[in-house]
């Protein structure tokens, strides 16, 4: 036993003076930092998202519906185990005096809120206001002149303003939320007699409980939803910031799958050239009376020190990188992030012991098998069917390992499976296309027949080294150009002239003179007529009796839409079916969005029927729109022409930018308009823009990192082929080439390979792109000039440069010693 361990740590001191053995720490390293970093960070921030989700919601799981809770569903949820808190929320106008305001009023029952909590000044003793007291916003306060202990009129009651509301969750949805906000107790409802029946509200039922109650209730209530109920979870309902974060973990998990592919093939290279380096050790060691299962011990002890050491090493990395990311992100939530989870502390190491153990079991017990014989002649033992079976068994764990670790598995094994499959065919091609190359160059050049000669000898190790590098410039290429696209797509979905705020409640009498107000202090803006109803038939029978289960689950079913009429098609809006009506037109046509007709199946030609009021309208589709909801514009799923609609009793709404120099037109504006609601969204830009400009940053350290074991994967494969052409160069010489011949003769083979999978890597990316971004990011796929110039390039100088930094010319006596030791 002694003997083992001695002859094991004299094992290991050997090892770390070797290339390999040293590409293969880096690499086991990087990859433990990464899935360390990935799991944890990705994990608070699932984590914190819902937390965060859940205090904007102000409850776990919320019903909503346009008529009051039906007081089973109450108690229902009560006998489930849950928390409940029921609310009202409504439009109405607030009296001081002589002058008036309209907000929105939340009449809520304790306990209110279930997640979150309104935040005051002055910190008040309980959650929620009592009876006979208000909270409201500031904005109420400043234009109203008001002050805590004051009091307003709401309906019939006087109520006192008990404090100022700095933050607040469930606001709402829809333009309420928006709308200045004003906190009530229920008890003091009724005495208002604002809401009577028909009365315009919103009633919202809130629930919080464990999650696994939740999910069942949640199930229970979906299958039971009437058509003017909807309901918000924490999963599909998340505030804006979701989508950007969503998005952003999926680039984390398409880096990190990539930079575990690329630890993954250092760890394979490096362990098969390893391993061929010791054969004769083996060999020796088997001669000596080692038995064949003690040098399976001997050498996966090693990986397991190595594996251990590493562990240590990469998780402390990976928990400093989280933290610098985090330092980053902190600052844009309100609270701190919650802490991981414990076991995720071990995903990383867990990763690295699966890549050591699955691609290093292979070439050990290859080792194991080495022919004593070997000793006097150079043999390598060949791959019997037991070997195939087990490598096969161990690159199919390891692959369920990395699906199963970044929890994406069906992008992940199909980007997986691309690589692995254009890695092997472009690898041959690649192959095919050096041999075309050399072909004219054996008529013209001295070297150009040994050139054409090598490659032919060596085709084996041209098909293998090109798909690895051209895989490897896949990779990277990948990487970087998603990065980029994908931070300019956000970009563009907030560009510079996005409006910040929103003007809606615009009486018609009050159009003109709105008008001109913008149009004096240069403010570009459109105002749109909105009249709300509801789908009611298609083609002249009800909608419901044509629509399948999923259908009916659509939200323009199961809610009044906001319906809007124009002569001219919105200039931010998309044609991408029929033909926009002319302003002659008399008979009622319609425009529809173009996502809701493929969802409802509606094509042009169909004839829709719409409530309005009790009144019913019938229009014909004229034409289909794409239209971008994130444009912070006015959209509408339904825009008649005029003919069909102007006569209807509606509102204005419109959207204009304002700079920070021009800040001050909006209480001017109000003070002018006092009816009308002016909605500040800027605050809303700016968060989302500021978590856009984290995410850049964190995705860009993922990437460096990625880059790193990228260029190590490179330079591992081109030592491996000038080592090997050290031996081809030494013969050579000796048969009277130069040794500066031999050297241009290995730059010139490096240099055509560098071109050719240059060419072939830009091909790759290229498709590959394409569907990453149709199916994972989600992003408009476009061809990339720039990297079909960029690419040859910088693939033929980075090995041209390199061959001839790390290729050294032999002298004829080392020529003579390395053919004497083979």
């Amino acid at each position: 036993m002694k003997g083992f361990r001695l002859l094991l740590l004299r094992q290991i001191g050997s090892q770390l003076r070797t290339t390999e053995w040293r590409a293969l720490l880096f690499a086991t390293w990087i990859a433990i930092a990464l899935a360390t970093l990935l799991a944890l960070l990705g994990d608070r921030l699932e984590r914190g998202l819902l937390r965060e989700s859940a205090a904007m919601l102000g409850a776990d799981l919320v019903l909503s519906s346009q008529r009051p809770i039906n007081p089973e569903r109450i108690e229902l949820a009560r006998d489930a185990g849950l928390k409940t808190s029921e609310v009202a929320q409504f439009p109405s106008m607030i009296h001081v005096g002589e002058q008036m305001m309209l907000v929105s009023v939340r009449a809520a029952t304790p306990p209110y809120p279930l997640r979150g909590q309104i935040r005051t000044q002055p910190e008040q003793p309980t959650p929620m206001p009592p009876p006979g007291e208000v909270w409201v916003e500031a904005r109420i306060l400043s234009q109203l002149g008001l002050a805590q202990g004051d009091s307003i009129t709401l309906g019939y009651s006087e109520l006192r303003i008990g404090a100022e509301m700095l933050s607040s969750p469930d606001r709402g949805t829809g333009f309420r939320s928006f709308s200045p906000q004003l906190v009530m107790h229920s008890d003091d409802l009724e005495a208002t007699r604002i809401l009577a029946p028909g009365s315009r509200a919103q009633f919202r039922l809130l629930m919080a409980g464990p999650g696994e109650i939740l999910e069942q209730f949640e199930t229970q209530l979906q299958s039971d939803l009437s058509s003017d109920e909807r309901l918000f979870s924490l999963r599909s309902d998340q505030p804006m910031t979701g989508a950007a974060l969503g998005g952003a973990l999926s680039y984390l998990k398409l880096t990190a799958l990539i930079a575990l592919l690329l630890a993954a093939l250092t760890i394979f290279l490096s362990l098969r050239r390893f391993s061929i380096g010791q054969h004769k050790r083996c060999a020796l060691l088997l001669s000596l009376g080692m038995r064949a299962n003690d040098l399976i011990r001997l050498y996966l002890c090693q990986l397991l020190i190595a594996w251990f050491i590493l562990s240590l090493l990469g998780t402390l990395t990976g928990v400093l990188l989280e933290q610098l990311i985090l330092s980053w992100l902190n600052e844009l939530l309100p609270q701190q992030l919650p802490q991981p989870t414990a076991w995720r502390y071990l995903s990383g190491s867990a990763m690295g012991f699966a890549l050591l153990i699955l691609l290093g079991l292979p070439p050990v017990l290859q080792l194991s098998r080495v022919a004593v014989s070997s000793l006097f002649r150079d043999e390598v033992s060949g791959s019997d069917k037991r070997a195939v079976s087990i490598q096969l068994v161990c690159f199919t764990l390891l692959a369920a390992a990395l699906l199963t670790f970044l929890e994406a598995p069906l992008a992940a094994s199909t980007l997986l499976l691309l690589i692995l499959i254009g890695g092997a065919v472009f690898g041959w091609i690649a192959q095919r296309c050096l041999r075309l190359l050399a072909r004219p160059l054996a008529h013209k050049l001295l070297l150009g027949r040994l050139l054409l000669m090598r490659l032919e000898q060596q085709k084996r190790w041209h098909r293998l080294q090109a798909g690895v590098v051209i895989l490897l410039m896949t990779l990277l290429s990948l990487v970087w150009i998603s990065r980029t696209d994908l931070l300019a797509d956000w970009q563009a979905q907030i560009p510079d002239n996005t409006p910040n705020y929103f003007v809606v409640n615009i009486q018609p009498w009050q159009t003109e003179p709105l008008e001109t107000f913008l149009q004096q202090e240069g403010i570009n803006s459109e105002l749109y007529p909105m009249v709300r109803g509801r789908i009611s038939t298609l083609n002249g029978e009800p909608i419901r009796a044509h629509m399948s289960p999923e259908q009916l689950e659509h939200n323009t079913l199961n809610r009044e839409l906001n319906l809007s009429w124009n002569n001219q098609p919105p200039a931010h809006n998309r044609l991408v079916a029929g033909n926009w009506w002319t302003t002659d037109t008399s008979e009622a046509e319609i425009s529809v969005e173009s996502e809701m007709a493929e969802d409802l199946g509606l094509i042009p030609g169909d004839r829709l029927g719409f409530d309005l009021g009790g009144l019913t309208v019938e229009a014909r589709i004229t034409s289909l729109r794409e239209v971008e909801w994130a444009s912070f514009k006015p959209n509408f799923y339904v825009i008649f022409n005029q003919a069909a609609l102007q006569d209807m009793p509606a509102t204005f709404i419109t959207s204009f930018r304002l700079t920070p120099e021009q800040d001050a037109l909006a209480t001017q504006l109000v003070r002018e308009f006092p009816s009308l609601t002016l909605i500040d969204i800027g605050q809303l830009l700016q968060q989302i823009a500021t978590w856009m400009q984290r995410l850049g940053d964190s995705s860009a350290l993922i990437l460096s990192l990625t880059l790193f074991c990228g260029a190590l994967l490179m330079l591992l494969t081109l030592r491996q082929a000038l080592d090997q052409r050290r031996y081809e160069s030494a013969l050579l010489q000796t048969l009277g080439a130069s040794a500066r011949q031999t050297q241009q003769l290995d730059l010139l083979e490096l240099m055509l390979l560098g071109l050719v999978c240059g060419v072939l890597a830009v091909w790759t990316a290229e498709g590959t792109l394409a569907l990453l971004y149709l199916y994972l990011l989600h992003l408009e796929p476009g061809l990339h000039p720039f990297m079909w110039m960029l690419l040859p390039a910088a693939s033929t100088l980075f090995f041209t440069l390199s061959g001839a930094l790390m290729r050294r010319q032999l002298t004829l006596p080392q020529c003579y010693r390395l053919l004497r030791t083979g």
